[in-house]
């Protein structure tokens, strides 16, 4: 009967240090990638019928995010390139929120800014603590 791990294998040899940051360094840009994106979409909505908007960039925008980390979890045998994609995620979620010197603002203070100010953040916290089961 063939046994299936999780994690890395017994009697294999561990990761070298240079696999390690190029993780981190990907998950770095993928994760400002995605909050870059996800800001510029955020107040996408669709109306298909008078007097009900849908609200298509936050339909897009937090389950890829989701997925995003729930991938570099799943993938990778630690959470750090998580850590640092969540990093990125909020950083650019942050900057991106702040006036730009002529005033004008990505991220209003409606419904839709609010829950993409905050959900990217619960999000990342749920992700990242989620414990990881290794089958014995």
């Amino acid at each position: 009967m063939i046994e299936q791990t999780t994690g890395p294998r017994r009697g294999t040899p561990p990761e070298a240090p240079s696999s390690k940051i190029v993780s981190w360094i990907v998950g770095l840009a993928l994760g400002a990638l995605f909050g870059v994106l996800g800001t510029a979409v955020s107040q996408s909505t669709w109306t298909p019928l008078p007097g009900f908007s849908l609200p298509v960039g936050l339909i897009v925008a937090l389950p890829a995010i989701t997925l995003l980390l729930v991938g570099l979890r799943l993938v990778l045998s630690t959470r750090t390139a998580a850590i640092l994609a969540a990093f990125g995620i909020v950083v650019a979620v942050f900057l991106l929120s702040q006036p730009s010197a002529g005033g004008s603002v990505l991220v209003p203070n409606n419904a839709l800014g609010v829950i993409w100010t905050f959900a990217p953040t619960v999000i990342a916290l749920l992700v990242l603590a989620w414990p990881r089961f290794a089958k014995n």
